[in-house]
């Protein structure tokens, strides 16, 4: 812990205190930016919070809290001056210290709005709200407007700004910073290493912001007492994984796997594999590199030279983490009345064994946990300690999350979030389940959307799936799957059952009634603009729900 003696934290375990004047620029990248830049003077305070020490070789654990302050909300604190030096700002007018917002409808008095401006929107449209509701400055591509009392800075690209505080905050961290992508279950791979990594100690993506907004802002909520980051990365389109990286920059690589998804913008498989190879092209010496040992693409990733390969998988696959079930087909037929039975799981280091019982279903758990067993043990947590937290695991709302209702006995399995083949194989793969258990099953798709050339030929595969797995009702929503529909039901007798609709409102007043047979199971499922989770919230809106 670099500090003065008034601001020593108790719970530090490494203090390295200096005299006034003796702390080098090579060893304090905020000090050398103050004197390269005399606008951070307001910075040099901000040093002496930090307390951060990288234990050498294989681990990158750390016993720290961060430099930077935070405000009530848990947004860092800036000065004006700092802004301004971080963007490469105009510092046009001061303003008092506050965090950084983008939302004037969430603003709080004492805080910078950024104004950030886009196809369909323009934040400096809103800069006189900001200051009526008492913001302390704006940080803006516009000149400043007349008879303005607030702070204000200058900037020429506000998203650019807004990227550059949080590159700001991260060289001020010296923790593990895990940086997770993949086409499938990156989400959920990013709840299981925060809670691998100990999530009381663990700064995590929430909800959606993964990308070159969600992941700045995100950035800019960490509290300086986290031990660890996991920052969620996705992507569209070639380029962005390799710029949210940049911002990031993760000492900690994750590709979970390469599948169908986001097709439109990069074209093919090969297309995915080559954007999330990005993950790892700028991956630095010492960085560890986690990669997925059953999928051929991503084991074909570069890993640098300097950079530490870290593999996951199923038992036998050779991986350096692997993972298999734990039960016998015995205790296995003990659960044919549960609906989902939980999940017990052996993950194995080389080293060390460890159990683990999942209450949620899902044939993606597995690989998830591995995946987080392995980014913790690269970071020097005990596999004992993993295996441990991992139990703890609750999907979050429209991932695979289940919803019983004790009134009608209907079970819903929520995946409404989002939609590609793969996700969409795996929960067909977990309703079957369900009906090899004997219990009456309910598949409700929306369209995936994003395939481009290959969305048809996808959509029937999926179709193709459900109708094989025997499901008692099967609906579909949209224009792909009603084109699917209309294919298969040339080559099979068993398609003409299919219920097909337009869109997500219109095909639960069709399927209304038989999904609704009490003690049904029912799968929920489709990309975002599908808006699946209305048939959701109609299906566990009964009253006596519980999750």
């Amino acid at each position: 812990h670099k500090s003065s003696p008034r601001r020593l934290s108790p719970g530090v375990g490494v203090w390295v205190v200096e005299r006034a004047g003796e702390m080098s620029n090579a060893t304090c990248p905020i000090a050398s930016a103050v004197a390269r830049d005399p606008r951070r003077a307001g910075a040099r305070r901000r040093v002496s919070s930090r307390a951060a020490v990288r234990l050498g070789g294989r681990h990158l654990a750390v016993a720290s809290s961060s430099r930077w302050d935070v405000d009530a909300g848990g947004g860092v604190i800036f000065t004006a001056q700092e802004l301004a030096a971080a963007t490469g700002g105009e510092l046009i007018r001061e303003g008092t210290p506050g965090s950084v917002s983008t939302d004037t409808r969430a603003v709080r008095s004492g805080q910078w709005f950024l104004a950030l401006t886009g196809e369909r929107f323009d934040g400096d449209a809103f800069v006189d709200d900001a200051l009526a509701a008492g913001c302390a400055g704006v940080v803006s591509t516009r000149a400043r407007p007349a008879n303005w009392t607030a702070g204000y800075v200058r900037v020429e690209n506000a998203t650019a700004a807004l990227q550059a505080l949080a590159s700001d905050v991260r060289r001020r961290f010296e923790g593990p910073v895990v940086g997770i992508t993949g086409s499938v279950g990156k989400t959920t791979a990013r709840d299981m290493c925060a809670l691998a990594l100990g999530v009381e100690q663990t700064h995590a993506t929430e909800g959606n912001f993964n990308n070159h907004v969600g992941l700045p802002l995100t950035i800019l909520r960490a509290p300086p007492s986290a031990r660890a980051w996991v920052l969620e990365m996705g992507m569209s389109a070639p380029g962005e994984i390799a710029a949210l990286a940049a911002i990031a920059r993760p000492n900690v690589r994750v590709v979970t796997n390469v599948a169908p998804a986001h097709l439109e913008g990069v074209g093919d498989l090969d297309g995915v594999a080559r954007a999330k190879a990005e993950m790892f092209a700028s991956a630095s010496e010492g960085d560890v590199c986690v990669v997925n040992a059953e999928d051929a693409r991503v084991m074909g990733m570069t890993v640098p030279n300097g950079s530490r390969r870290v593999s996951f998988g199923t038992r036998g696959s050779g991986a350096d983490v692997e993972v298999d079930a734990a039960r016998s087909e015995d205790e296995r037929a003990d659960d044919r009345t549960a609906v989902f039975p939980p999940s017990a799981l052996r993950i194995r280091n080389g080293k060390e064994t460890v159990s683990v019982c999942l209450s949620e279903p899902g044939a993606h758990l597995a690989a998830c946990a591995a995946c987080a067993a392995a980014v913790a043990v690269s970071t020097g947590v005990p596999l004992s300690d993993v295996g441990a937290r991992l139990a703890a695991f609750a999907s979050p709302k429209g991932r695979m999350r289940v919803s019983r209702d004790a009134a009608t006995g209907i079970t819903v399995l929520d995946d409404a979030y989002n939609a590609s083949p793969k996700s969409v194989s795996n929960a067909i793969e977990t309703l079957r389940d369900a009906r090899d258990r004997g219990h009456r099953t309910v598949v409700v798709l929306g369209d995936m959307l994003e395939l481009g050339s290959a969305s048809h030929d996808l959509h029937v595969d999926a179709l193709r799936r459900c109708l094989d797995a025997g499901f008692d009702v099967v609906g579909v929503a949209g224009d792909a799957f009603a084109a699917a529909a209309t294919c298969v039901a040339a080559e099979r007798a068993d398609a003409r059952d299919v219920v097909v609709a337009e869109d997500a409102e219109s095909l639960w007043e069709l399927i209304r009634d038989s999904a609704s047979v009490k003690g049904s199971v029912v799968l929920v499922k489709g990309s975002r603009g599908m808006g699946m989770e209305c048939i959701v919230q109609r299906l566990t809106s009964g009253g006596g729900g519980e999750s």
